[in-house]
Parts: structure tokens; C-alpha cells; sequence
């Protein structure tokens, strides 16, 4: 009985191990009717456990447009890219404008 046990954890074990290899991302767009702009900026967090970051609370659409220079803002887009079930999470926010 332990050893079947001891199998089914060891392959559980295995396919977490091996699932951490891929990753999922998701893209939100938010646009205005205007064209999409010469100039981007970008802002960004990394967090571990969802406690230990990177990046802090500088991750806003103001941010993004400050690191690009952009004043008038056309086209903004969300991405979250999820490792691990969630274990590692990047948080990016895209700016577009003039």
C-alpha cells in the first residue's frame, strides 16, 4: 500500500515538475479611437508567492508613460504571464502615445 502511494506521489510530483515549464499569458487592451502612437513605455512588477516583488507600486499607467515620455496617451495593454501555477506572476503595463 506505501509503495503505490509512494508511486502516485512520486508521479503527481513529476507532472507539477514538469508542468512548470510552461506558462500562461494574458493580454487586456484598452484603446482610444486615435492611432496607436510613436512612443512606448512600459512598467513592470515580479512578484514570487504573490509577497516578494520586484517592481513595487510604480506599476501603473502613469508610470508606463513617464518612462516613455508620453503625454497623450492612445493605447494601453495589460499582460500577466503566470509560471507555475501563479507561484511567479509578471505584471507589465504598455503604454502607447505621443
Amino acid at each position: 500500500m506505501k509503495k503505490i502511494f509512494s508511486i502516485i506521489g512520486a508521479g503527481v510530483f513529476a507532472a507539477m515538475l514538469l508542468s512548470s515549464c510552461c506558462s500562461a499569458t494574458h493580454v487586456v487592451g484598452i484603446s482610444s479611437n486615435s492611432a496607436v502612437g510613436s512612443k512606448m513605455g512600459v512598467s513592470e512588477q515580479k512578484t514570487i508567492l504573490g509577497f516578494f516583488g520586484k517592481g513595487g507600486p510604480e506599476q501603473s499607467i502613469k508610470a508606463a508613460a513617464a518612462n516613455g515620455g508620453i503625454t497623450k496617451i492612445s493605447h494601453v495593454e495589460e499582460y500577466n504571464k503566470s509560471i507555475f501555477f501563479g507561484v511567479v506572476v509578471k505584471h507589465q503595463i504598455r503604454v502607447y502615445g505621443e
